[in-house]
């Protein structure tokens, strides 16, 4: 998974990506970065396991350098979502700009999805092109009088059969957005700030999801030795960073869940698309253990903190052993049996 993250001039774009990614102050801009799913359950069955490796699911976060025209659209195409950075904490101005800044965008993807549906529906009307099924015209047309009416197709509601077809678009309007307001220390504080109410309701028409963080705060975390991190965040009244609800927010956002593969070599987080199979579960951890698949041992996490070890939960029966076509839930613990 791809996700880019962009925003007006001086909102914090540069600083909470640097912040998800690890990257060094004062690095150059541009370029990809890993991202890094904070995840609680990982912690504890590292405590349990101790392996010499723990790894948690990753997302790559591209920098988005463009800020309009088809350059823009180029960088944006292939990515699976966008966080879009707010900067709030310049009150009102930084609102303002940051507002401009993401209603331009989203008249770039409106005008660029229209164009895309209106150049497919003119190749079929001129028997230039056959279309996918019956199907296709009419649920073109659905598109476009969503996009005449300024609506993301991710709020037009489609049939089970005409969503087959989104398949067939890479539409700009479909994919995640995810606003994240920077706020100043004081804003944290006060859990109140300029254009919030705006922002929510802007949030709410287009079905953006939406969160905050404090880069000036979060510098500080950085800073912190570990066994003040928690002292510090509870001032604010927060339980976790705010790039941590950032990251998760952004989890979520791309349907995505988590499952564990666990030993004492390494515990490991992987991530996975909402109603997979642990066929193509396995298929993540390895091209091999998916092509031989036999079948999985698979337990739910809770079941296993519960129980304290695999071995007591194959003695309560609770350590399944399931066929290709199991679907993962999250936090599911799974052990691939294969044969290549």
């Amino acid at each position: 998974m791809r996700v880019g993250i962009t925003g007006s001039p001086q909102s914090g774009k540069t600083t909470l990506y640097r912040l998800l990614t690890g990257s060094r102050p004062g690095a150059g801009p541009g370029g990809v970065g890993v991202m890094e799913i904070p995840d609680e359950r990982v912690l504890a069955l590292s405590r349990i396991f101790e392996p010499l490796k723990t790894t948690y699911a990753r997302i790559e976060l591209v920098d988005i350098q463009h800020q309009r025209g088809q350059k823009l659209l180029n960088e944006i195409r292939n990515l699976d979502a966008l966080i879009v950075v707010i900067g709030s904490f310049m009150g009102e101005i930084g609102v303002k700009d940051s507002i401009e800044f993401l209603d331009s965008l989203r008249t770039e993807f409106y005008v660029a999805d229209l164009s895309s549906v209106e150049n497919r529906l003119e190749k079929l009307q001129n028997h230039k092109a056959k279309p996918v099924s019956q199907m296709e015209v009419p649920f073109l047309e659905k598109c476009k009088e969503g996009l005449d009416r300024e609506l993301s197709l991710k709020v037009v509601e489609f049939s089970p059969h005409e969503e087959d077809f989104l398949r067939n678009f890479a539409f700009y309007t479909l994919k995640p957005v995810i606003l994240a307001l920077n706020l100043s220390e004081e804003q944290l504080l006060s859990d109140s700030h300029e254009g919030i109410e705006e922002l929510r309701s802007l949030a709410d028409k287009l079905g953006y999801e939406m969160t905050v963080f404090s880069g000036a705060v979060e510098e500080e975390i950085l800073s912190l030795p570990p066994e003040d991190m928690y002292p510090f965040l509870k001032e604010y009244g927060l339980e976790e960073p705010g790039t941590a609800r950032v990251a998760k927010v952004t989890y979520n956002a791309l349907g995505l869940i988590s499952f564990f593969t666990v030993g004492s070599d390494e515990v490991r987080a992987w991530s996975l698309r909402a109603g997979s199979t642990v066929k193509e579960a396995a298929g993540k951890i390895h091209s091999d253990l998916e092509r031989g698949f036999i079948r999985a041992e698979v337990v739910s996490y809770e079941e296993f903190i519960a129980l304290g070890s695999l071995k007591a939960c194959r003695d309560r029966g609770v350590l399944r052993v399931v066929g290709k076509d199991y679907l993962v839930q999250d936090g599911d613990i799974i052990n691939v049996r294969f044969n290549v």
